[in-house]
């Protein structure tokens, strides 16, 4: 899944005029400066996920083009390769990104949060994500790439036909989503934008915990 955030800048200007009054008989003394203009150049902020292709068997298949979903057979035990990847589109102003991941069985399929992200709120099958660092692409010749949210998914041992019948007919099959959200950071403080994140994917009512981002 993908979705395009952006966030532009106002441009502003203003004027200040001088009247002078002349009286019939007077001559007034009088100057006019040029005129000052103030040009404010918007920016914006573009993000997209992708994942790496797999085989019938969930492994990453490196010489095909990246995927935005997979279909995956699997049985208990199975471990699948899935590296969902944000990335910063060139040109995009510094920003935070948040990851949002919806697992409605972490039981049965755990998946390994790399390092670079840390998990800010938790509810109802769902896990929001920060990087630990800002991205700057403004002045990048490529868009930049993040490290992947995960890029494993383990099958619970556990796991029996009657329960993978059960999720199916719940989740429709479609058993993790991601979904990558990035807002500005200038102006925009480390723990406003966390909650702003927050928002935006239905943890209003939910503690959130607040990491420094560097």
């Amino acid at each position: 899944m993908k979705k395009f955030k952006y966030v532009m800048i106002g441009a502003l200007s203003s004027a200040v005029l001088a009247t002078c009054i002349v009286a019939p008989t007077l001559a007034w003394l009088s100057s006019k400066s040029d005129e000052v203009v103030n040009t404010f150049d918007g920016g914006e902020i573009r993000v997209k996920m992708d994942e790496a292709k797999v085989d019938k068997d969930g492994k990453k298949l490196p010489s095909e083009p990246r995927v935005t979903e997979n279909t995956y057979k699997f049985v208990a035990g199975s471990e699948l390769d899935k590296d969902p990847t944000p990335t910063v589109l060139k040109g995009s102003i510094s920003a935070y990104v948040f990851v949002n991941l919806k697992n409605d069985n972490p039981d049965v399929f755990s998946v390994d949060i790399q390092n670079k992200w840390a998990k800010v709120a938790q509810k109802d099958g769902q896990s929001l994500y920060v990087y630990k660092t800002k991205v700057d692409a403004s002045d990048a010749e490529e868009d930049v790439k993040l490290d992947p949210l995960f890029t494993k998914v383990t099958v619970a041992t556990t796991l029996t036909s009657e329960q993978l019948a059960a999720m199916k007919e719940v989740n429709d099959k479609q058993f993790i989503k991601t979904q990558t959200y990035a807002i500005q950071s200038q102006v925009i403080e480390n723990n406003a934008a966390i909650d702003q994140a927050a928002a935006e994917f239905g943890y209003a009512d939910t503690d959130v915990t607040y990491v420094t981002v560097n």
